[in-house]
C-alpha cells in the first residue's frame, strides 16, 4: 500500500470529485487531511488520512 496518495487517488478512494478536492486544498483545507506539498504536487499522507478519519468519527 502506498504511503502517499495523489489528489485523484484520494478522491477515488473517498468517492469525491477530484476538482472539489483540488479546490478544497486551498480554499477549505480544514475539511481535508493535512497535505504534503512537493513543488506543485500535493500528496495526502496515509498517517494524516488516518488522523482525519478518527477526527471525523469523533464528531459523530
Amino acid at each position: 500500500m502506498k504511503n502517499a496518495l495523489t489528489i485523484e487517488e484520494f478522491a477515488t478512494e473517498y468517492n469525491l470529485n477530484p476538482s472539489t478536492v483540488r479546490t478544497n486544498v486551498t480554499r477549505n483545507p480544514e475539511s481535508l487531511p493535512k497535505v504534503l506539498r512537493i513543488g506543485r504536487s500535493v500528496r495526502f499522507l496515509r498517517t494524516e488520512i488516518d488522523k482525519w478519519e478518527i477526527a471525523l468519527l469523533a464528531q459523530v
